[in-house]
């Protein structure tokens, strides 16, 4: 994924090569805000929540060849996204990593050099402890029904793609890895190929045999991966503290509540999250203040008080936190706030 580094990022660009031709079905952008990533997007029912400290840096690039979309991101931040997908479309997400790190899609563990996940694309539910890289290669269904039937593989049906994940072989995930990066390369590079009459079906005829055939026929239970106890008493959690995020919780209280020990949570939410329990309390406290922050009427708010309401108690405390956490100060983020007010007005 190295090769998203090496395009023009400043603003929404056409991609462009050295012969001055622009793709308009090429488009690349940097973000250094989660909610401006948001924005672009125009998400509706998602959200993105900052897990780890420091300035976001996202690379986007998205390429459409026909009537599908090979759309990679690349994050250097930790982060949980959730939301409504896009109808009509099936989708296979592949992450780019030299690590077997685990990252995980509906609290279902992914490994980067084997596990597919999205499908259905109805919804997702992703969390990347440590930032990654990653492609959704999103395809409408009735044309990867079209060639499932060609290539006799009825056993993609919607049974199939409810299981949201499969692990491929190393060999199959290697092939689809190598098509894709020859695809990014020439997207970033020679982007006027693309606009070749007949790469579309070139593309398709290419890509999706290739894909579907590397998804084991007889599929066993090391294919699918089923969410231990654990993830679902995180959940669990999680839920309960959203609940609290106005009000005093301990890991004791919330252990109690949930009818668990305090050890089964710290080690659960260091395996989900890669935080503690309380760093994860804390953590979607800031993000919360950071949203009221980037959506209030700036005159009328007061960062004290709004910090207060959310179990920030010391201004000074506060102040550092979220410098740690987004790169800045909140007063920073509150002067933004109104610099866009005052474009918009």
């Amino acid at each position: 994924m190295s090769v998203l580094r090496d395009t023009n990022n400043s603003k929404i660009a056409q991609a462009e090569d050295a012969g001055g031709m622009s793709n308009p079905k090429i488009i690349s952008k940097s973000f250094r805000d989660i909610e401006n990533f948001k924005e672009f997007f125009e998400y509706k029912n998602k959200e993105i929540i900052q897990l780890t400290p420091g300035s976001l840096q996202a690379e986007f690039l998205s390429i459409q060849v026909g009537d599908i979309f090979f759309v990679c991101n690349q994050v250097n931040q930790g982060f949980q996204f959730s939301g409504d997908g896009t109808k009509g479309c099936i989708s296979f997400a592949i992450l780019w990593s030299e690590n077997e790190k685990e990252y995980y899609s509906f609290r279902h563990p992914v490994k980067p050099q084997r596990s597919v996940f999205g499908f259905n694309n109805t919804e997702a539910d992703n969390i990347f402890p440590q930032g990654g890289a990653l492609t959704h290669i999103i395809i409408p269904v009735k044309t990867f029904d079209t060639y499932a039937d060609k290539l006799q593989r009825h056993d993609l049906d919607d049974n199939f793609r409810s299981k949201n994940h499969v692990n491929l072989p190393l060999t199959g995930m290697k092939e689809i890895k190598d098509y894709l990066k020859q695809l990014i390369w020439l997207a970033v590079h020679q982007p006027s190929w693309f606009q070749n009459p007949h790469i579309e079906k070139l593309v398709a005829d290419d890509f999706l045999p290739l894909l579907i055939s590397k998804i084991p026929i007889k599929l066993n239970s090391k294919s699918f991966l089923k969410p231990s106890r654990r993830a679902k008493l995180i959940a669990q959690a999680e839920k309960k503290m959203l609940a609290n995020l106005d009000k005093p919780l301990t890991l004791k209280q919330l252990a109690e509540n949930l009818g668990s020990s305090s050890s089964a949570l710290l080690y659960g939410f260091q395996d989900l999250f890669g935080v503690s329990p309380m760093r994860y309390l804390k953590v979607r406290r800031l993000n919360t203040v950071r949203q009221h922050l980037k959506g209030c009427e700036p005159e009328n708010c007061f960062i004290a008080i709004l910090a207060s309401e959310f179990g920030f108690y010391s201004p000074s405390h506060f102040t550092r936190d979220y410098k740690t956490m987004f790169g800045e100060l909140p007063s920073e983020t509150l002067r933004k706030t109104a610099k866009a007010h005052g474009e918009k007005s």
